[in-house]
């Protein structure tokens, strides 16, 4: 099914839900994959390694804002976080009210938790066009302003590839301001939602953290982590890997059947709906050894027998896998080892955490705890998350 999207399967519904030209011979979807093809370039290893200690000093921004406030809202706080993360990476340390505005999409693209009359359903989707289209109207003003002041020894960013392709014709203003609209809405969505799950595991697995710490204090000797670090710090990509094995933000993978075709001895037709679940799969005894156990060791401890390739899947697979992936595992890594280094990061006392899978795979009413590092740790056994 991933494999095979945009020939026998297909995306038939853009960022807002509406249908979408979904052909494997719409000249919209060619340009669409060569504009997101650039974009993958600027967030691949080489992109993220010219980022330099940009990404920690982020996290290092905010989580001091945290830390004064003592306590925050891990969802929104995180969404925060991983939405400038993003947006500088993707348009420079210019990001104008991209932020924002991305919070505003979000909440708008929520669906509603009771059912509605139909006239709220108009009023939604209003909400949602006028969300994007402000969005869409930021990013391309700030794409034609870094245009106009970019210095060569400016850092590099994922619009000035854009930029490139559309002086070469090969890519319309429009389209290159659409791709880095999607990107910036995918990665720091789902980036904030695994950090979420994450810092709650961590918690929950103190011998864990300290480990994750003693790296960092090791490894780094007090600077802050780079992309150039993160094969030097094997936990904290161990725990990354294994929250996302978990908890995968996108849970579910859906397609649209293009054409008629078969699927596991299933007779599928043009026009029907079929899914995949990273959350199941991710779970399946064939592929992982006690599979509901929170074990980053399994992934430094490597079985003599490799992964199939499509046994972990947190971003999705194929031609339109999610882009933001190295990106994400990347930052999330940095954030890692920055967060337990440097702060004490718990759930807050009396609270409790349930499922969200309205839209991707959240901890709902999450929130925590965070204090400077020097706090010694609780002295708790390890608990258990929704049986982990």
């Amino acid at each position: 099914m991933l494999k095979h999207t945009n020939t026998t399967y297909t995306i038939a519904r853009d960022l807002l839900g509406e249908a979408t030209d979904g052909s494997r011979a719409s000249e919209d979807l060619a340009l669409w994959m060569r504009a997101r093809a650039l974009a993958g370039r600027g967030l691949n290893r080489t992109g993220t390694r010219a980022a330099g200690d940009r990404l920690a000093a982020a996290v290092t921004r905010h989580a001091d804002t945290w830390r004064a406030r003592g306590r925050i809202e891990a969802i929104p706080a995180l969404e925060d976080l991983t939405a400038h993360l993003i947006a500088e990476f993707c348009l420079g340390p210019e990001t104008g009210a991209v932020p924002d505005l991305l919070a505003r999409l979000q909440d708008a693209l929520l669906p509603p938790a009771l059912p509605l009359p139909a006239r709220w359903h108009a009023l939604r989707r209003h909400r949602l066009r006028r969300a994007s289209r402000d969005l869409a109207d930021e990013v391309s003003a700030l794409m034609r302003r870094r245009r106009a002041t970019r210095r060569e020894d400016s850092p590099p960013a994922v619009a000035d590839l854009l930029d490139t392709a559309c002086e070469e014709g090969a890519l319309t203003r429009e389209g290159a301001t659409s791709v880095i609209v999607a990107n910036l809405f995918a990665a720091h969505e789902t980036t904030a939602a695994a950090l979420s799950w994450l810092l709650l595991l961590l918690d929950r697995h103190p011998h864990l953290r300290r480990r994750v710490r003693d790296e960092a204090d090791r490894e780094l000797a007090g600077r802050p982590p780079t992309a150039a670090d993160v094969p030097r710090l094997p936990v904290a990509g161990a725990v990354v890997k294994e929250t996302l094995r978990l908890y995968p933000p996108l849970w579910l993978v859906q397609r649209t059947v293009e054409e008629p075709t078969e699927l596991a001895g299933f007779p599928l037709r043009r026009g029907q709906r079929v899914g995949v679940s990273p959350f199941v799969l991710h779970r399946d005894p064939h592929h992982y050894d006690r599979p509901a156990a929170f074990d980053p060791d399994r992934w430094i401890e490597r079985p003599d027998t490799p992964l199939p390739k499509y046994a972990f899947m947190p971003f999705g697979g194929g031609p339109r896998n999610c882009l933001g992936t190295h990106f994400a595992t990347t930052a999330m890594t940095i954030a890692a080892a920055t967060l337990t280094r440097d702060y004490r990061i718990s759930q807050s006392p009396g609270t409790a955490t349930t499922f969200d899978t309205r839209t991707i795979l959240q901890p709902h009413g999450l929130t925590l705890d965070v204090a400077g590092p020097r706090i010694i740790d609780r002295d708790v056994l390890d608990r258990s998350i929704f049986g982990t």
